[in-house]
């Protein structure tokens, strides 16, 4: 069972355990660094993690830090999406964690928030991640080619979507 929280100032440690982890960063965004610090940690909880509006969780499995899930509203033109992205620590990966925060975020934002569209990219070697989009429901709705550049060579975007039911 997997419940989703706000982070805590008493969360820095568990997020460097977990976040410090080249398998853990190597297809997530560029701003998610590599080694991981308690720096890192603290900017993330003090300010990092409400940034652009986001509303980030922290994801317990069995009442352990385990991942974290987030999304970020978008403005103007586009301010009935947001983007969705999720992380689990790898000793947890192939336990379903993913799926069911993924669904349980899904599901708070669309029945409380004004939004008709959430929205993931996902890095073209991301298997496992696509799984997980899918199975909740998301749909590809577009490749990109050679949209990012990390770690020395260029990966496709693919972007996912789900809309409000």
């Amino acid at each position: 069972m997997i419940t989703l929280r706000d982070y805590t100032q008493a969360d820095a440690a568990r997020l460097v355990v977990l976040a410090n982890n080249k398998n853990v960063s190597r297809y997530l965004i560029h701003t998610f660094p590599y080694p991981y610090t308690m720096q890192d940690a603290v900017e993330w909880i003090e300010s990092g993690s409400q940034a652009n509006n986001s509303i980030t969780k922290v994801i317990e499995y069995q009442g352990n830090f385990v991942g974290s899930i987030a999304i970020i509203p978008q403005t103007g033109w586009k301010s009935h999406t947001a983007e969705i992205g999720y992380w689990v620590g790898e000793e947890y990966w192939g336990k379903g964690i993913a799926i069911n925060a993924l669904r349980a975020m899904s599901d708070a934002v669309f029945s409380g928030m004004k939004l008709t569209k959430l929205y993931a990219p996902v890095l073209g070697q991301k298997h496992a991640s696509m799984r997980v989009l899918e199975k909740c429901g998301y749909v590809l709705e577009g490749i990109f080619k050679q949209e990012v550049f990390k770690d020395e060579q260029y990966f496709d975007g693919y972007y996912y979507a789900k809309h409000y039911p």
